[in-house]
């Protein structure tokens, strides 16, 4: 059986954001303040012209990807396939239908149709994989009865058929969100985790980094 492991991650609860395989903590206010604090030169890469355009919470999601690759030592690499998957608990409805109310209350004619879609706040998904400069696939997935073992499943289906080189896994519930890295190789399994909440991952995932010899990854099958 083809092995994959993980490479680093991040997470981000409440005011505070966190690598995985490093350990390096950051407070903060506001995106925007998360976002200087882990600039370190990344800026250059990917396309942050419009960062500051995102949702509260597409701006979070995006700093939680880049660094999680950046714990995992990924480059910023145009030839490189990174997918993203995510798993989590809005989708940006919430912003759509904020957006939609606004739209309507300020008297847009709606015969202008075209002009609202084109501004519809995308998937928190678009947006960091457009400003990270990621080409692999990237999509939205739903398995309410293991959503760890959902996301495993898919990113191992993506690498293992040629479609990605890394996957970014994502997972939000309850305002704490996650990213980590996974890639092939290793050659043992990690255990997989009952657990649902994606702190609990998170710290499940970090108790075997610790566990191994080699605390760089943690091999899943």
């Amino acid at each position: 059986m083809n092995h994959l492991q993980i490479t680093g991650g991040s997470i981000i609860r409440s005011s505070e954001c966190e690598s995985l395989r490093e350990g390096a903590r950051y407070s903060f206010n506001n995106p925007g303040e998360l976002k200087e604090q882990l600039s370190g030169g990344d800026g250059k890469n990917g396309n942050w012209a419009y960062f500051r355009r995102f949702s509260p919470d597409a701006q979070l999601f995006t700093l939680a990807a880049g660094l999680a690759l950046r714990d995992s030592g990924i480059a910023f690499n145009p030839e490189q396939t990174v997918g993203l998957l995510a798993a989590d608990d809005f989708e940006h409805e919430s912003d759509q239908a904020a957006y939609f109310a606004d739209y309507v209350s300020g008297g847009r004619e709606m015969g202008r149709s075209s002009l609202f879609v084109h501004t519809l706040p995308t998937s928190a998904v678009v947006d960091a994989s457009v400003c990270l400069g990621l080409r692999g696939p990237l999509l939205y997935i739903r398995d309410e009865d293991d959503i760890w073992a959902g996301l495993l499943n898919a990113a191992g289906d993506f690498i293992a058929g040629g479609d990605a080189e890394i996957m970014l896994l994502s997972y939000r519930r309850a305002g704490t969100l996650i990213c980590l890295t996974v890639t092939a190789g290793g050659n043992a399994a990690m255990r997989r985790t009952a657990q649902t909440a994606p702190e609990a991952i998170f710290e499940s995932v970090r108790q075997q980094l610790k566990e191994k010899t080699d605390a760089n990854t943690a091999d899943i099958q």
